[in-house]
């Protein structure tokens, strides 16, 4: 018997035993039937609801395979969202006004700036924040979250002088007579960072709850948060006690944070309905949009070739910590020489036993060699082709051009058998929306209409399996969700027109209609 039917649409199921459907019935939150509609009024009940598609399209519901969920929340609730400025003196008045919102003596914190599309073609210094905030400790954070510009307060606050050495992974830029500038880099922002009070447990609910309402209007119904600190992990729990998560996240602890050398213990395995944590998370290299992935030549029109943040042995100790319990790994890994680290570093786990499917996020600059090793493994890959139109001036400045072809390169990913979860890494980039990650993966513009790679373009089916079926599996929950199939949840988006008709330049014009956890209404346009 069912509860619900979805009819009169286009249902496209990502099920390659029934790839197209007319009708689809939900009983207790989970998928109980896909077929005709005739077939399903046979199992209807008296009180069954029908929703009438009308020509609409049903896939299951996106997932994000990796965006920093809580920290998506905190830009639509606290933080200071400076995405877009186009200029210093922009970002000086936007930071200027908001202070004014803040209590005396509060942390400004704010997100966002990118110095390849500011006028002034470089990041913002401590003077450019002295001028405007000389009293009051201030922590921008670049587009890419790997680098951060502070004031002189925060500076202070933090004991960072002209003899402050970075720490292992950490880069502080200083001016012309040695003084740190306020750019810091890598694992030298936690030098500042972990001097800023820590959001309460009830600030992290607002954010989560925020951000969770924004994935629903996007049609995303499951995620992946890679990352999370211990007091943020217990928050979720918590949440998922009191019934207060709606979205499926799989969370990812993270076992080294910036700042220092210090581990934090492993993660106790949680597995629920709407909560994972049962994977580890390490940062191999930078980010490349700032030229702070780790390269084997140097970044164009510069001499240095990103940062690596372990050593191969450390990084090796860490990992066979968390492989032996049986913790699967997600380690941040985009240049080539961070990805070799990284590779070499699963096989000799693999060597080891038992058999895990790890992940590498981005997996931004893969050879072919890479990629069959990784699918030796079984390794699992979470890359962002939505960088390709949000980052691709980033790229085009400082990306040598014989690693230009290797930019995210989906088509052959997919081509050699990996598991592909495309994500947004959002709030690295402002528009999260799958449609547009859709399109850029199909499309592989920038925002200027100029492409990158663009023999690595995938088609609409490959990018929504990618967006659908390739999340669950990279979380480890295929079987609960990803596809239109028989025993799974209800998870379900509606959209206004079919993605697999539309040109591409239209996907984005397409509209989320509806949005269902389980089976439940958790958003109507």
């Amino acid at each position: 018997m069912t509860d619900l039917i979805f009819y009169n649409g286009t249902l496209l199921t990502q099920d390659p035993t029934l790839p197209i459907a007319e009708a689809l019935a939900v009983s207790n939150g989970r998928i109980v039937a896909v077929g005709t509609r005739a077939e399903l009024e046979n199992i209807a009940k008296p009180n069954t609801r029908r929703i009438d598609l009308g020509g609409r399209t049903l896939i299951p519901g996106f997932n994000d395979a990796h965006v920093h969920f809580w920290k998506v929340g905190h830009l639509l609730t606290t933080l200071l969202d400076v995405r877009g400025v186009s200029n210093i003196p922009a970002l000086q008045s936007t930071m200027q006004q908001f202070s004014t919102r803040l209590p005396a003596g509060a942390w400004l914190m704010g997100r966002g700036y990118n110095e390849a599309v500011m006028t002034e073609g470089r990041h913002p210094t401590r003077y450019d924040l002295d001028s405007v905030l000389p009293d009051r400790p201030a922590y921008l954070i670049r587009t890419c979250a790997h680098i951060a510009v502070v004031n002189s307060k925060a500076l202070e606050l933090a004991g960072i002088t002209a003899d402050t050495q970075p720490p292992p992974g950490g880069v502080i830029d200083r001016d012309e007579h040695g003084e740190p500038n306020g750019i810091l880099r890598e694992t030298a922002m936690g030098l500042v960072f972990n001097r800023i009070p820590a959001p309460t447990a009830a600030e992290y609910e607002a954010m989560l709850l925020a951000a969770t309402q924004h994935h629903f209007e996007l049609g995303i119904t499951s995620a992946t948060d890679p990352g999370v600190l211990p007091e943020l992990l217990t928050v979720y729990r918590q949440m998922d006690a009191e019934q207060k998560l709606t979205h499926r996240l799989n969370v990812m602890a993270i076992r080294r944070p910036d700042g220092g050398t210090e581990t934090l213990p492993l993660p106790e395995r949680y597995l629920s309905d709407h909560l994972r944590v049962d994977t580890v998370k390490f940062f191999a290299d930078g980010a490349l949009s700032g030229a702070a992935a780790a390269l084997s030549i140097p970044y164009r029109n510069l001499t240095t070739k990103g940062v690596l943040r372990f050593e191969a042995d450390e990084f090796f100790e860490l990992a066979r910590e968390a492989h032996m319990t049986g913790l699967r790994i997600g380690t941040h890994a985009i240049g080539d020489r961070a990805l070799e680290m990284v590779l070499s570093t699963y096989e000799r786990l693999n060597a080891l036993g038992p058999h895990i499917r790890h992940r590498i996020e981005h997996f931004g600059l893969a050879s072919p060699e890479h990629m069959r090793r990784a699918k030796a493994l079984g390794v699992m890959v979470a890359p962002q082709t939505i960088f390709l139109y949000a980052l691709g001036a980033n790229f085009r400045r400082y990306l040598p051009d014989e690693l230009m072809p290797r930019c995210y390169p989906v088509r052959e990913m997919i081509e050699a058998g990996l598991t592909v979860a495309l994500s947004s890494d959002a709030p690295v980039v402002k528009d999260d929306n799958p449609l547009r990650g859709m399109q850029a993966a199909i499309l592989r513009a920038d925002a200027s209409g100029s492409t990158i790679a663009p023999e690595q373009a995938i088609s609409a089916e490959q990018a929504l399996y990618c967006y659908t079926m390739g999340g669950a599996t990279a979380s480890g929950d295929e079987a609960n969700r990803g596809s239109l199939a028989v025993g799974k949840w209800a998870d379900l988006t509606v959209l206004s027109d079919n993605p697999l008709k539309v040109a591409p330049e239209s996907l984005t014009d397409i509209q989320v209609d509806m949005a269902f956890v389980g089976g439940k209404l958790v958003f109507e346009r």
